[in-house]
């Protein structure tokens, strides 16, 4: 069949402006919605960009021990505005922080044990990424009907950097959590060829939502504190060039396998499939950009994040949000050997080069298109 003359245009239009690009950000927020949540939005959208929020539903039950008595109207101003929300879990596992009778985010704030045996049972930790679902319907009946929910197709794990991206690209963050004492601890000790047994539990979790559909994503970079150390540590992160620097360092490097700290690492992380070239996720943290207990966190930050959009946008990077890792297959477009695309939640590598045709999608082409589950 031959392209008509509007559709060939189209096609170089796209192609050309893939290829001025230097690369894409996708910056992404954990640990929301909280009160905080709702001027950061307000931030990015003035920055005219998108984020992918993964968030912890309990915050909208006044469980998560944070400035949260409006999540749910934040969590409501995210759908509005057009940001991915993904599953985070609905407690950031801290249904696991327990002396056997306390539990929970008020009782771990208080001994300071987040990512100790923070993975116990598959089967019951598994359940708190559906409990996530549930109660983001219980607060906006309807969330799933807009087009911006990714609840049940996109997943990061708490505290832990692992990938379910590719048949390739997959890894996890073997010293994530720890079983004895946390990871900053001098006497944490972690060998990453044998890992922990809290690392292995939250290995096989990433697989079974692998096997349900998710893809999950970790980071490429931490835009977080500079140092934790101080008494106000919000007030430490990166300004625009400074994180700008940071991004320049990091890409095509396939960064999580050699990150620090040791807990931050995916150090089996494959990325020779070539989908994550030019690609940078970096991850930072809705409670980062209030002002309160961990410094002045919205007066300081909140301007950083237009003067880092601004920055990036001015040396060739684009921003986008993770249900666009791979690009969105559309006709008329010639693909080319070592292209993904993302089509209905899922991602697909090339078989056969070709310029797609209408009624070519990789769902209808299985000739053309590889499912990458």
């Amino acid at each position: 069949m031959k392209k008509t003359l509007l559709a060939a245009l189209f096609s170089c239009t796209v192609l050309s402006a893939q290829a001025a690009e230097k690369g894409v950000i996708y910056l992404t927020f954990d640990d929301g919605p909280i009160n905080a949540s709702n001027q950061l939005v307000t931030e990015l959208d003035a920055a005219g960009i998108r984020a992918t929020f993964f968030i912890n539903a309990f915050h909208m039950f006044g469980e998560g021990d944070e400035n949260e008595s409006y999540a749910t109207t934040s969590l409501q101003k995210m759908f509005n505005s057009g940001h991915i929300i993904a599953n985070h879990s609905d407690d950031h596992m801290l249904h696991n922080c327990t002396d056997g009778i306390e539990s929970g985010a008020f009782y771990c704030n208080r001994v300071g044990l987040w990512p100790v045996k923070s993975y116990r049972s598959v089967s019951a930790d598994l359940t708190y990424f559906d409990k996530n679902i549930q109660r983001v319907e219980q607060e906006i009946p309807g969330a799933y009907l807009y087009t911006n929910y990714k609840m049940s197709k996109l997943a990061r794990l708490p505290y832990t950097n692992g990938w379910r991206v590719t048949t390739k690209m997959k890894g996890d963050g073997r010293c994530a959590t720890s079983d004895t004492v946390p990871p900053w601890d001098p006497a944490f000790s972690c060998d990453a060829a044998t890992s922990t047994q809290s690392s292995k539990t939250a290995a096989q979790i990433a697989d079974q939502l692998a096997s349900r559909g998710y893809k999950l994503y970790g980071w490429d970079l931490d835009w977080g504190p500079e140092n934790w150390g101080v008494a106000f540590p919000a007030e430490t992160l990166l300004d625009g060039d400074a994180l700008l620097a940071r991004v320049n360092a990091v890409v095509n490097t396939c960064a999580p396998r050699t990150m620090n700290p040791l807990n931050s690492r995916t150090p089996d992380l494959d990325c020779s499939d070539g989908i994550a070239r030019n690609k940078v996720v970096i991850l930072a943290h809705d409670f980062l950009f209030e002002n309160g207990k961990r410094g002045q966190g919205a007066t300081i930050n909140l301007p950083k994040i237009k003067r880092f959009v601004d920055a990036a946008k001015a040396e060739g990077y684009r921003f986008d949000t993770l249900d666009n890792y791979a690009p969105q297959w559309q006709p008329y477009v010639a693909y080319k050997a070592g292209d993904f695309v993302s089509f209905e939640d899922k991602i697909y590598s090339i078989i056969q080069p070709h310029t797609s045709q209408i009624n070519w999608n990789p769902t209808a082409t299985p000739a053309l298109w590889r499912n990458e589950i």
